[in-house]
């Protein structure tokens, strides 16, 4: 097992977004977000942003290798989050913010889950 604190800090930003979610569903009416939706999903598109520059595949990868099924599938995700990240923010929809943030812990799982499983090779300097 081979996760870091990149991966803990991504974990954190996740929840922050599972939580910023909770809060503008419930009307918590908490600062930065309140109770809007927009505000809600600038917050999330954020905070996701930022873990998924924690959890890129581009260090795993090495010159001339091509990305496995795995990393293609995570793409696809975040370009998935990427338009919704547009449409919750533009529209203030609840249902575009939900998949947002569904999008976000879909791809902390399997970045997360992927660091655990395939340990990352550390080429030995010569």
């Amino acid at each position: 097992m081979t996760l870091t604190r990149k991966d803990g800090l991504a974990t954190v930003l996740t929840a922050l977004a599972v939580l910023a979610f909770v809060a503008t569903h419930q009307a918590w009416d908490v600062w930065l977000i309140g109770s809007s939706h927009h505000w809600a999903a600038v917050a999330v598109t954020l905070l996701g942003s930022a873990t998924c520059a924690l959890g890129s595949a581009s260090q795993e990868l090495s010159e001339g290798s091509r990305p496995g099924s795995a990393v293609m599938a995570l793409a696809g995700v975040g370009a998935v989050a990427g338009v919704l990240a547009i449409v919750a923010i533009a529209t203030g929809s609840l249902t575009a913010l939900s998949l947002l943030v569904l999008s976000i812990v879909v791809l902390w799982a399997g970045s997360t889950l992927r660091h655990a499983w395939h340990p990352t090779h550390h080429p030995v300097a010569t």
